[in-house]
């Protein structure tokens, strides 16, 4: 995963795409035809079912143009984790491990 410094974005850019406040918010992008996607949904599927106040949000990245640019998605999947205030304390492209993503999201919470 590549860590990066905290990034604040815009909450109605969130909200519209179904991040909701409080919690830690695994955000994928993805695209319709693509396996590595799957594999990500999987993964994070796990995460959050493993780890409470974790929620997995799936985002058609075509279908939400605008905050893929916002956000500077280059490639599906992407996977962003919010903290509970709202700021991306890790972006990963491609499909982490379940043990990376677990170890990313131990870190974003409170």
């Amino acid at each position: 995963m590549r860590h990066s410094c905290p990034v604040e974005i815009d909450e109605g850019l969130l909200a519209g795409l179904g991040v909701e406040p409080g919690g830690v918010t695994l955000l994928q992008f993805s695209t319709a035809f693509c396996a590595p996607c799957r594999a990500l949904r999987r993964v994070s599927a796990e995460v959050a079912a493993l780890v409470p106040g974790v929620r997995h949000v799936e985002v058609d990245a075509e279908s939400h143009l605008d905050a893929v640019r916002a956000l500077r998605i280059e490639q599906t999947p992407t996977l962003l984790i919010i903290g509970p205030d709202g700021d991306v304390t890790k972006r990963a492209a491609g499909v982490p491990t379940k043990p990376q993503l677990l170890t990313a999201v131990a870190a974003a919470m409170p």
